[in-house]
């Protein structure tokens, strides 16, 4: 009887501990950061173009066995727009199949898609392009996969790298160029979209499961890109982008606006990893709304300096970006009608560290400044105040961060003239801003 007793805690015990090895791999895959884009049920979240029959679902894979199609992911995560990630998919390929896993790519009705890069899925297929190749980019000629097996094929894309791995052992490690241009592959180029597996012909039979994305930040390294917008209110143009040719590892373009916000217009090819807005224009289209907030849902950091905080009047959802507002005329807000703001020129301004803490303000002490106050703005009850003033025609608060969506963001009310653009702890306190706002600064 004590034998039986013994052997089966012995069993109950074996069970417990794969138990608990399980769900710790689980709960490690998790904190990872893998997400699924397949729920192994339905394509719910995919989007054939033609031949939509071409992909079905049966006992927990994706089956592609028909006509050209491509197979489009528009779900949920990250709203179906990738820039940095890790994906991962288990594949089996039939005797002579060839498809491919698009990245960087965006929906197409029919046709071949014609941006973003294709990652090879060819056993035995007569095209001699073989599974792991960047295809027509940096090609593999032998495939270390075999058809009826199932292997993971492994995408990292990060900043300018690309790395493809079959089974673990990395295929491409490919960096693109600066203004990268293939003539018979031209929308073949590192941007942001989202993903797409190929049908690639009736002949081929191919299986997809286990789709996993997991979304990286960019890497610390390098130059941080900034777009540098002015327009709408003048100011000194020269010691201000001195300013900006003073900040090591910061690459800026000054964007003049002619239109208000026509660099919203389009996002498609953003490059830029933090926008300082030091505009005062008004005018945004809807459209244009919805493209800044995507940047910003994106993770693009915002720095507004001072008389930005006067911009886009019209548009409430401004202030709650930026968490502040300079009233340029009494305006009913939330059912309030506060007075319009005012300014005073050539103030001396005591300035003082609120919050030494911050990775921006972390180090400083307080300073004086000569410069422009604003009084009677409105803020935001959520800001994180960094910095505060006790002069009689100035808020007390005078910069402050928040989060927008993924987006860090920064609002300095300072910086009117070349009194301020010289002072060296303005310009220390806008440098680390960007920084901060690029995620380089903790």
């Amino acid at each position: 009887m004590a034998k039986k007793l013994g052997l089966a805690l012995l069993i109950w015990c074996a069970l417990l501990s794969s138990c608990q090895l399980a769900l710790g791999k689980e709960t490690s895959g998790k904190k990872e950061g893998w997400i699924s884009l397949f729920d192994g049920k339905t394509l719910n979240g995919w989007k054939a173009s033609e031949n939509k029959d071409t992909f079905s679902v049966r006992d927990g894979m994706i089956v592609v066995d028909g006509p050209r199609s491509h197979l489009f992911y528009v779900g949920p995560v990250e709203n179906a727009d990738f820039k940095n990630f890790e994906i991962k998919a288990e594949v089996m390929t039939k005797p002579r199949a060839n498809s491919g896993i698009y990245f960087h790519t965006e929906y197409q009705k029919s046709g071949w898609p014609d941006k973003g890069y294709e990652v090879q899925v060819n056993n035995t297929h007569s095209d001699w392009r073989k599974t792991g190749s960047l295809y027509g980019i940096k090609d593999v000629r032998g495939s270390s996969a075999k058809d009826n097996e199932w292997f993971t094929e492994h995408i990292i894309v990060q900043d300018k790298q690309i790395i493809i791995k079959v089974n673990g052992q990395i295929t491409v490690d490919y960096t693109e160029p600066e203004n990268v241009h293939y003539p018979r592959f031209p929308g073949r180029k590192i941007s942001r979209g989202t993903f797409a597996l190929q049908g690639h012909d009736p002949k081929s039979v191919i299986y997809y499961k286990n789709i996993m994305v997991k979304p990286l930040p960019p890497r610390s390294t390098g130059q941080i890109k900034v777009a540098v917008l002015t327009g709408g209110h003048g100011f000194e143009r020269k010691p201000f982008l001195e300013m900006f040719d003073s900040f090591k590892g910061i690459k800026y373009v000054e964007v003049q606006l002619k239109d208000h916000s026509e660099i919203f217009e389009d996002i498609s090819d953003w490059d830029y990893d933090v926008i300082a807005m030091y505009s005062m224009t008004q005018n945004i289209s809807q459209k244009r709304k919805d493209n800044f907030k995507k940047l910003l849902n994106r993770g693009i950091g915002l720095v507004a300096l001072h008389h930005n905080m006067g911009s886009f009047q019209s548009w409430p959802e401004f202030k709650k970006i930026i968490g502040g507002k300079y009233y340029l005329k009494a305006t009913e807000e939330d059912g309030v009608e506060p007075r319009g703001s005012t300014y005073k020129h050539d103030i001396d301004m005591n300035v003082r560290i609120a919050d030494a803490s911050h990775p921006i303000t972390r180090g400083m002490s307080d300073f004086k400044i000569h410069d422009e106050g604003y009084k009677y703005c409105g803020f935001e009850k959520n800001n994180r105040v960094l910095l505060t003033t006790d002069h009689p025609d100035s808020d007390k608060t005078i910069a402050w961060t928040r989060k927008y969506g993924k987006a860090k963001v920064c609002t300095i009310q300072l910086g009117h003239d070349a009194a301020a653009y010289q002072n060296a702890n303005y310009r220390r306190l806008v440098a680390r801003a960007i920084r901060w706002c690029a995620g380089r600064l903790n």
